[in-house]
């Protein structure tokens, strides 16, 4: 197990976890998680995240000198990885496009991983909220577990939108990569007026499974199949079942014989627990036009792209709300691991967890990710954490 501290570029910093099988890096700028790597039964390492060619590498998008072409946004200037977000300002200012200070960051003797502890607090008049983050690595298992702590700090109720996206690349992504979850009651959206391109689904249809997608031309397509670029995009949310004890998202890339897998708990264990309902996915096969994720608006396409997640609602609704003083935590796992059953590459059959992690089959083919779904281990340092006792 190991843990340091890095200096990526100028003013820019961040914190390197790994295991004997896994690594992340934790930027602080946003709490971007820039690299979830593995290593591919080629030997290769590899990290399952996209980070765009534009992403920036100064101190913020205003004080670049090319800042008019990230059109003034923090978010863009810092696309990309893996991120929770959380807005409580009508005008979108976001967590994930502030400043996060590390605070503290060390190993945990009961279970022999490696942690991180960062916070945020808003910078509106009053300051309406406070964030504190634990990132935790565990002996042997392919993953990051997250747990996020939202606090009301204002004498008002706090409405707010909440969100975890992770952005991913190739060889993560690529054609023929299949997309699963145990999500149901699809329905697209259209775009923004601050996107720009051409969606591939209609807009506005529920549809129970992704491979039964309604197209904008008629008939239908897989949604679970990432296709030859289509020069299309589009947002995609689904309901996570009411009985489903946890929400989760799986991307099998078989040519690489890769599977990501991104889980958040459906049943809260406490009342200090907030559960994410959807599950949401953004499917960029070479479809954004808009700046800078094309040279200019309208030009050709340059990032293909899959953002899966957990939110709150559509964009912009702002379901999570919390009375003065009260506080709630959310809880995400991130996992990257290959696999050495060739027939896997034919797709899953079905998703199964069991005491120790997760087992994605195909009739009599299995491969096995040491996962802890209940997040035990995060649960209770995070609880060491964010007791009042251990400021």
């Amino acid at each position: 197990m190991d843990i340091r501290r890095l200096v990526l570029w100028e003013g820019r910093y961040a914190t390197y976890m790994s295991n004997d099988v896994f690594s992340t890096v934790i930027e602080d700028q946003g709490d971007v998680m820039l690299e979830l790597t593995s290593r591919a039964l080629s030997g290769a390492r590899i990290n399952a995240l996209s980070l765009p060619y534009f992403r920036g590498t100064g101190q913020g998008v205003m004080s670049d000198a090319n800042a008019e072409w990230w059109q003034n946004k923090q978010s863009l200037y810092q696309a990309g990885g893996g991120y929770f977000s959380f807005s409580a300002d009508p005008s979108g200012a976001r967590s994930s496009d502030a400043y996060w200070t590390l605070r503290r960051y060390g190993s945990a003797e009961e279970n022999g991983g490696v942690w991180r502890c960062s916070e945020m607090k808003s910078r509106e008049d009053g300051n309406k909220f406070h964030l504190r983050k634990v990132d935790m690595l565990l002996p042997g298992h392919p993953a990051v577990y997250t747990a996020i702590r939202i606090e009301n700090t204002s004498p008002e109720p706090l409405a707010a939108t909440a969100s975890w996206h992770t952005m991913l690349g190739y060889p993560a992504i690529e054609t023929g990569a299949m997309i699963q979850t145990d999500a149901r009651y699809f329905t697209a959206y259209a775009m923004t007026s601050r996107e720009s391109g051409v969606g591939r689904f209609r807009p506005g249809v529920v549809f129970d499974e992704l491979r039964h997608a309604p197209l904008s031309r008629g008939g239908n397509a897989d949604a679970g199949y990432v296709p030859p670029p289509t020069g299309t995009y589009d947002y995609i949310i689904g309901k996570i079942p009411e009985k489903e004890s946890s929400g989760w998202v799986s991307i099998n890339s078989p040519r690489n014989q890769l599977v990501y897998f991104l889980l958040t708990p459906h049943r809260a264990e406490s009342d200090d627990d907030y559960i994410f309902p959807n599950v949401d996915l953004a499917e960029n096969w070479f479809g954004r036009m808009d700046a800078p994720w094309a040279l200019y608006d309208g030009g050709v396409p340059d990032v293909m792209a899959l953002t899966c997640g957990f939110n709150t609602g559509p964009k912009g609704t702002r379901n999570l709300v919390l009375q003065p003083g009260e506080s709630k935590t959310v809880y995400i796992a991130n996992g990257f691991s290959s696999y050495d059953s060739p027939r896997l590459s034919m797709g899953f059959y079905s998703t199964e967890f069991t005491e120790d992690g997760v087992v994605f089959k195909r009739t009599k083919s299995w491969t096995f990710m040491p996962l802890d779904h209940r997040f035990k281990a995060i649960r209770k340092q995070a609880e060491r954490i964010f007791s009042p006792d251990s400021e």
